[in-house]
């Protein structure tokens, strides 16, 4: 399979910033928050198989997280991309901890933004559900919700109305959401669909990982860690974040006042910048 490279933008010879998004969430979606790095910084992404022209259908049984950070390294490889400043939200953040953990050579520092390290009772419950003979149970209604979620529309004009509308989007401005809308549609005979499948996206919610936790203490303490908490996140809790720091003592970490999950896009300008000033005092 081969591993697409997508250029955000910043200088050639820059420090090289690679971006692992959202599930959900196409690289595009992140430029607001990227802009203040890019007069210094070599911004890319490896997309995962979601938005690959050969992604074709999931599997039908659900996979793992593991897999996704296997095939990232793949990708980097490829490209031979190493010394690279790693920035992840939600899935992407734990993608790249397990690529960390497997490869820390090839990076310069991880920051994680709102990592989805779910509470260990929470997931201790996950895995205990799964071993029961009726399968995989729905990650919190996600499964579903991915499933079911609106996938046509005549244009992007009619898009951004209904995205306007629905309270994920409610703290986003409308520039960031017309941002969303051009690179979350792609065209097809009937008007547009939506370029991250959501057959793809509901894959991924099946196959959270339930080992998560026992990756973060492996995790290279040469390695410059920042993780970024938006207060009102309903995926990386004060719990997660006190055990993450139990775990990790060394790790700086960082609190969004007000913000939710989807702080990147919310609060594009104050994420880049906090990211920016922790590399600049690094040297990064």
């Amino acid at each position: 399979m081969t591993h697409p490279l997508i250029e955000l933008g910043g200088p050639a010879g820059g420090p090289l910033l690679v971006l692992l998004p959202a599930n959900g969430f196409p690289p595009a979606t992140y430029l607001p928050m990227l802009e203040p790095l890019l007069a210094s910084h070599r911004a890319v992404s490896l997309p995962p198989r979601a938005l690959r022209p050969d992604a074709g259908s999931p599997p039908e049984a659900p996979g793992s997280w593991h897999e996704l950070a296997e095939d990232w390294l793949a990708g980097m490889q490829s490209h031979g991309l190493r010394n690279a400043i790693v920035v992840g939200h939600s899935f992407g953040a734990v993608v790249a901890l397990f690529a960390a953990v497997r490869e820390p050579a090839r990076f310069q520092a991880l920051l994680l933004l709102d990592p989805t390290l779910l509470p260990e009772p929470v997931l201790a419950q996950v895995a205990r559900e799964r071993a029961r003979p009726d399968g995989n149970p729905d990650a919190r209604g996600l499964i579903k919700g991915a499933l079911t979620r609106r996938d046509r529309f005549t244009s992007e004009a009619e898009a951004f109305a209904y995205w306007r509308g629905r309270p994920l989007f409610a703290d986003w401005s409308d520039a960031m959401l017309h941002g969303y809308t051009r690179a979350m549609l792609r065209p097809v005979a009937s008007g547009f669909t939506l370029s991250w499948p959501r057959e793809w996206e509901a894959y991924y919610y099946a196959s959270l990982p339930t080992d998560s936790w026992a990756w973060v203490p492996r995790l290279s303490e040469r390695i410059p860690l920042l993780v970024l908490r938006g207060e009102r996140s309903d995926t990386f809790l004060a719990e997660s974040a006190a055990r993450l720091a139990e775990l990790l003592p060394g790790a700086e970490q960082t609190l969004l006042p007000g913000r939710g999950h989807l702080f990147p896009q919310s609060a594009p300008g104050e994420t880049g910048a906090i990211l920016r000033d922790w590399l600049a005092r690094r040297g990064l």
